[in-house]
């Protein structure tokens, strides 16, 4: 559990750069919060799956706020304001998360669904961290909601619009989760499941960033349509 009085580095069981490399994975993901939170403000969507949402506010939560990183306080810090960082893109997922849903015989019911995946998953993970299954710094938790939000990012780009997707929070993420993953092999390569979800991770990753890439229109077809909606309306 987490305490005032654990050090801000644990530098007894991690090394200095060890510690930096995680740190820089972790600034990745805020560097893709921020993004997200531009493209809500520009676009009125949420790009991050709503699944993904509620399992990672939950995370963040029961990380940040009760059980806290073994790797020091700072780090426990850092999963709290990450989880209050996401507090706007959990309310703007209850506001335009819908827009994610086709079936609109589903919608009316995404709100129920989006409030009972935050307190399912907060429970799961709370009783998996209090049984010991996991790491002391969420890293089994983490990743089993890292490969189902990387398998759930490429399906909603598939049935969206690319323009609604940021290649800067693609990148970010992926370059973010490739950092700790780098760091979850030095520290944790005995542990074979660990591993297989970050390459399952990476492989998502990268299928993700190259369709973005495919899919999104460059800005010389966005001048084209503006262009042409001009013409059109003259």
């Amino acid at each position: 559990m987490f305490t005032l009085t654990q050090p801000w580095f644990n530098t007894t069981d991690f090394t200095v750069p060890q510690l930096v490399l995680f740190a820089a994975g972790c600034i990745g993901w805020v560097v893709a919060y921020i993004g997200t939170a531009i493209t809500i403000y520009r676009r009125k969507v949420v790009e991050i799956p709503a699944g993904a949402v509620a399992a990672n506010v939950a995370w963040e939560f029961v990380w940040g706020f009760i059980f806290g990183s073994t790797m020091g306080r700072v780090f426990t810090w850092g999963y709290a304001l990450w989880c209050l960082q996401d507090v706007y893109i959990t309310y703007s997922t209850f506001k335009y998360g819908h827009k994610q849903i086709a079936n609109p015989h589903l919608r009316r019911w995404f709100k129920p669904a989006m409030a009972f995946g935050i307190v399912a998953w907060g429970v799961a993970i709370y009783f998996f961290v209090y049984d010991h299954y996991d790491n002391g710094y969420g890293a089994i938790t983490g990743y089993i909601l890292n490969v189902m939000m990387s398998a759930l990012y490429i399906l909603l780009l598939l049935q969206g619009n690319a323009r609604d997707f940021s290649p800067l929070v693609g990148w970010s993420k992926m370059i973010g989760t490739g950092l700790l993953s780098v760091f979850g092999y030095i520290v944790n390569r005995h542990n074979l499941f660990l591993m297989s979800l970050c390459a399952i991770t990476l492989f998502l990753d990268l299928v993700y960033v190259a369709l973005l890439h495919a899919r999104r229109p460059s800005p010389s077809d966005d001048r084209m349509a503006v262009e042409a909606a001009q013409s059109l309306a003259a």
